[in-house]
């Protein structure tokens, strides 16, 4: 008997089983949930790629989250394959009030993406766990590092950083004009500058990279565009290079879907580039900490109090003293490297590209607003009063805000348009309402931040008060916590949208409340280490603003667009620092 019906009956069979298989493949949505149009398995995969080529990122402008927004919609769904289902949310009351529950009753918890980025790198870390005994145990550790005792202690040593980050901005002028340059790039200057802090802070040591740049400068190759834009090539430390590889490691993954990112860093972890890096900084890192062991050691003996003034020091102080918890080496280990390398609203700490992120993005705000410049610079002047912009600004100078509210205020706008950390993932462990719709188990979901508190302004009063009946009963109780909406336009800078006036005294106070802004996240694992990054901030920002003017840089070096690599950082950020001798006021 001929087998040519049987070969001919598989091959009509195979059409007819794709499509069953691409049915049953293509992502499911959940009902009453908006959605892009699901044309295949691979979900909204291609319209990300498009986006992120386009655009940088899928949240700004017209990408993904952006355009979906627009519609209206607080609440839209993503599909990354056939398998990783993502609910984006952007509803700033109703994502308070849920973060401020939910974390802590364990309805959500972190997501499945944030744990496969950080496992190569950071596997016993707190973003690599999820929130239990371990992690709790491991935030009672390390949380003493932000208390006003070890801020106090830090101060000095950020303070000393920032200072050199001017003579390195005086030299560098000088530098390119040679060149006939009109500005320079200073994105890996504001990362050198934070990693000396944040090393000095967390090892107890700075890694010195900023008088490592000084020493080189005046050997370094200039290279300069059509528009008078510098871009100085400077030699790095290995060190340096190292830390820098490990957070680029993680950033990569990110951008992934679960399984890839997974694998990837399953992977990398074994390469011999991966090893070497890591092994460098872990080396430095126990280097440190047993120099701080031996230090505790030799005062315990002498009977002297061990004053620590820093993580691998408060450490060490605190190891073998009667009900003290500690770590193991190996959690010891992702601690330090969490507290060197990130810092996002998931209740992790300290980190030196997020900080960096801020202030790029920070001295693009204040070159745009040259008033709001000299405002600060009046403030700072007569309020410090001494001489500030020839000494190291103080801890009790920097936590007074009734002397500097207007630096409290730009701080904060700062923090709220950078929009470093653009959102926080979470992953339900059990159904859970967001604005009446029932989130399924093990659904992942983005809390866009930045697009919820930009929402929340008097012009979309009308929309958001449209859905307070489907608010929780403890969001429409609590309202809109003590805030009021913004009244001025969003996507302006505006540092006196936090200002209080005294309508009799003309008195100017500094408003917290304000408004909504969640840079740090929300919730039981926001950000640890909001303390220590603002100090930092206020400490960077006052330091340049007395030593500085930044004049206007061509509109050609002054774009927007942004990429995110955990941090949303400008592809651009030049500056043109001037004398303020030479301002005319």
């Amino acid at each position: 008997m001929s087998s040519h019906p049987y070969l001919l009956g598989v091959i009509c069979a195979l059409p007819l089983a794709y499509l069953a298989l691409a049915k049953w493949a293509r992502p499911k949505p959940i009902p009453l949930i908006p959605h892009y149009p699901i044309s295949s398995f691979w979900g909204d995969i291609p319209r990300l790629t498009d986006d992120m080529r386009k655009h940088g990122n899928i949240f700004d402008g017209d990408a993904f989250y952006g355009a979906a927004f627009k519609t209206g919609a607080p609440i839209w769904q993503l599909f990354v394959g056939p398998f990783d289902k993502w609910v984006g949310f952007a509803d700033a009351q109703e994502m308070e009030d849920i973060l401020n529950r939910a974390t802590r009753t364990r309805a959500v918890d972190q997501s499945d993406i944030m744990l496969a980025a950080f496992s190569g790198t950071i596997p016993y870390g707190m973003p690599s766990l999820k929130t239990g005994d371990v992690w709790k145990k491991h935030r009672r550790v390390m949380s003493p590092l932000v208390t006003s005792k070890y801020l106090k202690s830090m101060t000095p040593a950020i303070a000393e950083n920032a200072k050199a980050l001017v003579d390195l901005w005086r030299n560098k002028m000088v530098k390119i004009q040679a060149h006939q340059a009109t500005c320079f790039s200073c994105i890996d200057d504001f990362r050198y500058v934070s990693i000396d802090a944040i090393t000095s802070i967390t090892l107890g040591e700075s890694l010195n990279t900023v008088p490592h740049a000084l020493s080189v400068l005046e050997s370094s190759e200039v290279a300069v565009d059509k528009h008078g834009g510098a871009t100085l090539h400077l030699s790095k430390l290995p060190l340096y290079e190292s830390l820098r590889y490990l957070f680029e490691s993680i950033g990569d993954a990110t951008t992934l879907p679960v399984f890839a990112a997974y694998i990837k860093q399953q992977t990398l972890r074994f390469t011999p580039t991966f090893r070497g890096h890591y092994k460098q900084v872990t080396n430095h890192a126990f280097s440190a900490l047993s120099k701080a062991r031996q230090d505790v050691a030799e005062a315990r003996a002498l009977g002297e109090e061990y004053e620590a003034n820093s993580l691998v020091g408060m450490v060490a102080e605190k190891e073998g003293l009667p009900g003290q918890e500690t770590l193991s080496e190996w959690e010891l280990r992702d601690e330090i490297l969490t507290y060197i390398l990130i810092t996002l609203p998931d209740g992790c700490s300290g980190g030196h590209d997020t900080t960096a992120a801020a202030l790029q993005w920070g001295v693009k705000f204040l070159t745009e607003n040259p008033a709001i410049q000299k405002t600060l610079h009046d403030e700072l002047t007569r309020g410090l009063g001494d001489s500030p912009e020839g000494r190291p600004l103080t801890f009790d100078e920097m936590m007074s805000p009734e002397r500097t509210p207007y630096l409290e205020a730009v701080v904060s706008e700062i923090l709220r348009c950078a929009k470093v950390a653009v959102a926080s993932s979470k992953q339900t462990t059990e159904p859970l309402k967001l604005l009446g719709t029932t989130i399924p188990p093990r659904t992942s979901i983005a809390w866009c931040t930045h697009v919820a508190c930009d929402n929340a302004n008097a012009f979309n009063e009308a929309k958001l008060r449209a859905l307070d009946p489907l608010r929780s009963e403890s969001s429409r109780k609590n309202g809109l916590g003590g805030r009021s909406l913004w009244t001025t336009p969003t996507d302006k800078f505006e540092p006196e949208r936090w200002i209080m006036v005294d309508p009799e005294t003309g008195h100017r106070t500094f408003n917290p409340r304000a408004g909504y802004s969640f840079p740090f996240g929300v919730g039981l694992r926001s950000c640890a280490g909001k303390q220590l990054a603002v100090l930092e901030l206020k400490i960077y920002i006052a330091t340049l603003n007395l030593a500085f003017f930044l004049s206007e840089v061509p509109e050609e070096l002054s774009g927007h667009r942004a990429t995110i690599q955990i941090s949303r950082i400008p592809d651009q950020a030049f500056v043109a620092p001037v004398a303020w001798s030479s301002v005319n006021h």
